[in-house]
């Protein structure tokens, strides 16, 4: 376990400590979350310090956490039932376009390492709306390691279909 997910799940239940940590999602107000953050290699421009003060704050925002599975696993289990989640065709041979998790899926591949912290954390405050976990401690390493997370996610959320029967049964 990483020194941060220790110390988020140490204080998960301190109010204070993720009230402060939510300030970390802004770039304008990030600072007053350096305190909490400086030991854990949260101060700076690098994608590593990005990453855990994107982590940090996503967590004291939705502190549901799972062991299993990547943002393509999270976006997965917010498709709609009815969604498609890549272009395919209907009944009928009429091209039916990817529904709008699949689009914004696409979206969040796209970013290169500047924008992905931003572009998974509206995701991951959707995946709050719905109360479905997320893997903190991939997704530090994932976002520190952008864009070679982009495969993994990719072939989690289009997988066979085995992947995609599992991941039903996590959300049924």
């Amino acid at each position: 376990m990483s020194d941060l997910m220790d110390f988020l799940q140490r204080n998960a239940a301190n109010k204070g400590v993720m009230a402060t940590l939510r300030y970390a999602l802004a770039d304008k107000t990030e600072i007053r979350a350096w305190p909490l953050l400086a030991g854990l290699k949260g101060i700076g421009p690098s994608q590593q310090a990005r990453a855990v003060r994107t982590v940090a704050a996503l967590f004291a925002y939705h502190p549901q956490p799972c062991d299993e599975g990547n943002m393509g696993t999270v976006c997965r289990r917010l498709c709609g039932a009815d969604e498609h989640t890549w272009e395919s065709t209907d009944g009928q041979g009429r091209t039916v376009a990817p529904g709008p998790m699949s689009r914004r899926f696409m979206y969040l591949l796209s970013a290169d390492r500047e924008e992905i912290c931003a572009r998974t954390a509206r995701v991951v405050l959707y995946a709050k709306s719905k109360e479905i976990p997320v893997n903190y401690a991939t997704l530090e390493k994932d976002l520190a390691s952008w864009p070679r997370a982009r495969a993994a996610w990719a072939s989690t959320f289009w997988g066979t279909e085995q992947t995609k029967e599992k991941v039903g049964e996590e959300t049924a």
